[in-house]
């Protein structure tokens, strides 16, 4: 009894900070874990994700046991809606709560969340502000529909007892075909999930102890993911994870009050021990340790700094909870808000220099910018009655901070987009103008899934002819320019062939080609094997190398026409292992169409990635997060987000990951202190990248040395 009177005894504030080491949360112990069932191909994805908490906060929350919780077991607690404080809690899709207060007339968040809570006549909207998604809540907080801002509505479907079966999408204006895109699920006799069908049929099944806890998963091929329960204190706390190949990858401990003491893996450079003091927490690796203070404001727990080999990080926060300023090791930064608490400015010193961004809103409540302000650069944009951003401008300046902010002198140079919307808020047409040149002029058509079918450019020719999907909306078949692309996929959802045929024109020199890529994948999810072959003017297809295997797909991901590299077709098939220590990831198969097509890489990513010379930015990038990048894109700016978060989220639509972080303003203070490491890492990952993918700024737009990039400072731990 005394254990489990400490283990309700931990402290219930969220905690703001980052979970570090696969992961727990450092201020209050708590261990969290996310994963990816399902993910649909559309442009923004139905999913059906799971997260563990240790220490649930939403205690009711018991459809896959008392610890881990869906993405669509959201709701709102309004039980506290009446009386002299009305408060409502909406716990979102990791299980973390969020509390809204009503306040002069309008709930609100302490600190700027990102996300709008509305009552209505029948119940609650939720909007996110970031995509303009729309959470529809029964007047008793019930979860009932998700409407994305661009057409789609996923509605939830319950049975007589309150159950959960079946998560239906349907795109606007869709013929009966493609109606419905659908995920049940079914229950076993004690009211848990124990199989999921995604919309291909595929079956995902969970396995449950005499206590409740998932013990496993059962992947559609067959495989099965394992987590262990081993505390006799604590039967529901979470002590290891073994992996489809039958390793166990993660073990976590915990002291007397349910916190975790340790988290170890088969790689021991990234086990850590956790110690807790009055406010503080130390950690310890194997290169070295440090400490994290904490202070619980505005009812979360949030980082006032913390300490390590490489000195002292100190931060001030406003009553609401807002960082206000920061000083580290490896730079310093200051932020301001408006009065509804959106951040307006933020001033970010680093040895590479200073990066000052400012904006300005076009309303009082969205996060909408009309202007924004970087180095080097002023952008402005319109928006229409839908929110859909119909006018954007932008141009150079003489500004290399960005500390003249709006007052910023332009350098002559000046792009411009203008662009209309179909009734359902896609894009329809964009036309570009470069210093008054109109140098492309996009039209756009959905297919009856409500995804892009087709896309032109009617100055270059470029064509985007047709798309095929699966019953996941998974691209099968695109077409366009004497060109064909073909996808199969496994029962998991990963691609397991790509070919690409080529027709023979001019810029092919004649050659017709035919390239024919085949993988597969360990047990665990990674890719095992990858071996490619190419058949040239209908002959017979000759094996090829790993490195010309690269060339294709680089060349296909960026949109270069033709595809195909000069012809050497000498070599011999060469596996993953031949390949290392590089990492092989499947073919994307929409990249294309983002690099090529859509306006978020031209007018943003590339900026925040390559210089106007053609090499890499140096430092970190502005803490912008690229919003609607299914339309023309606004940025917003989120203060300290760290690199892991730009990762999931700034390039979500880029190089799609199999997670999905929750919705609303994804800012996340660093759950490990202030170190030069990843500074250093920064660094030595620029300098790989640029030998490995900028050989001429001329010939390469980005995108490769972009991927290299996020890719090192992933795998290294930043």
């Amino acid at each position: 009894m005394a254990a489990i009177d400490e283990w309700c005894a931990t402290p219930t504030d969220h905690d703001e900070s980052c979970p570090v080491a696969d992961p727990v949360y450092p201020a209050n112990g708590k261990v969290t874990l996310s994963e990816n069932d399902f993910r649909s191909g559309d442009g923004v994805p139905l999913t059906f994700t799971r997260s563990y908490l240790s220490s649930p906060f939403l205690k009711s929350a018991t459809a896959m046991g008392p610890v881990w919780m869906s993405n669509w077991q959201r709701q709102l607690n309004v039980a506290g809606t009446s009386g002299s404080s009305p408060k409502v809690i909406a716990y979102r899709a990791n299980g973390q709560p969020l509390t809204f207060l009503f306040t002069n007339g309008q709930w609100k968040t302490s600190s700027f969340s990102g996300l709008a809570l509305a009552q209505n006549g029948s119940g609650w909207a939720l909007t996110d502000l970031t995509t303009d998604t729309v959470e529809s809540y029964s007047a008793q907080g019930v979860l009932l529909s998700e409407t994305p801002h661009t057409g789609f509505t996923r509605t939830l479907t319950y049975d007589g007892a309150g159950r959960l079966t079946a998560i239906n999408q349907r795109a606007a204006g869709a013929v009966p075909k493609y109606e419905l895109l659908s995920i049940k699920l079914e229950y076993d006799t004690s009211g848990r999930i124990y199989r999921m069908t995604d919309p291909s049929g595929g079956l995902t099944q969970y396995g449950y102890d005499g206590s409740s806890n998932l013990v496993s998963v059962t992947w559609p091929d067959g495989y099965v993911r394992r987590y262990v329960y081993d505390d006799s204190r604590f039967k529901n706390a979470l002590t290891g994870v073994i992996d489809e190949s039958g390793s166990r990858i993660a073990t976590w401990t915990y002291d007397a009050r349910g916190r975790a003491t340790s988290a170890t893996h088969p790689d021991t450079t990234q086990n850590v021990r956790f110690a807790y003091g009055n406010g503080s927490t130390t950690m310890s690796w194997a290169d070295g340790s440090g400490t994290v203070n904490f202070a619980s404001v505005a009812g979360m727990l949030r980082m006032t700094g913390g300490s390590t080999a490489d000195g002292v990080e100190s931060r001030t926060l406003d009553t609401s909870g807002n960082l206000l300023q920061k000083t580290a090791p490896d730079g310093s930064a200051a932020y301001s808000y408006d009065a509804a608490g959106r951040p307006v400015r933020a001033a970010v010193t680093s040895p590479s220099g200073t990066v000052i961004t400012s904006v300005r809103y076009a309303d009082a409540t969205s996060l909408h910018p009309s202007l924004v302000a970087t180095p080097g650069k002023m952008r402005a944009f319109v928006y229409d009655a839908g929110g859909n951003v119909t006018g954007y401008s932008e141009f150079d300046t003489s500004d290399t901070t960005g500390a003249s902010g709006f007052d910023a002198a332009s350098t002559g140079n000046k792009l411009t987009v203008g662009a209309r919307y179909d009734a359902n808020n896609r894009l329809a047409q964009a036309t570009v103008y470069v210093n008054g040149v109109k140098t492309e002029d996009w039209v756009y058509f959905p297919d009856e899934t409500g995804n892009l079918q087709t896309a032109q450019e009617l100055i270059s020719r470029w064509l985007l002819g047709a798309v095929d999907r699966d019953a996941s909306n998974r691209v099968t078949r695109a077409t366009g320019n004497y060109r064909e692309a073909r996808f199969t996929y496994d029962k998991r959802g990963r691609v397991s062939r790509f070919t690409y045929n080529e027709d023979a024109t001019a810029l092919t020199a004649g050659l017709k080609r035919f390239l024919a890529v085949d993988y597969t994948y360990t047990p665990d999810g990674r890719v095992a094997g990858r071996t490619g072959t190419v058949a040239r003017n209908g002959g017979t297809a000759q094996p090829i190398t790993g490195d010309e295997i690269d060339q294709w797909i680089s060349n296909y991901e960026i949109g270069a026409d033709p595809v195909g590299p000069p012809a050497n077709l000498s070599g011999s098939r060469r596996y993953l292992k031949a390949d290392a220590p590089a990492t092989i990831t499947p073919v994307c198969a929409e990249c294309y169409v983002f690099t090529k097509a859509k306006l978020a890489w031209k007018l943003f990513y590339r900026g925040l990635t390559i210089t106007q010379t053609g090499q890499p930015v140096r430092g970190d990038v502005p803490e912008l997060q690229i919003a609607a990048q299914e339309q023309v894109p606004f940025p917003i700016l989120i203060p300290e987000q760290n690199g892991q978060s730009k990762r999931a989220i700034l390039y979500a639509q880029l190089f799609q990951n199999t997670g999905d972080a929750d919705a609303g303003f994804v800012k996340c203070s660093y759950g490990r202190p202030a170190t030069k490491r990843c500074r250093e890492v920064r660094e030595r990952c620029i300098d790989k990248c640029t030998m490995q993918t900028l050989p001429t700024p001329a010939t390469n737009d980005g995108r490769n040395f972009h991927k290299c990039f996020t890719m090192c400072l992933a795998d290294n731990g930043c």
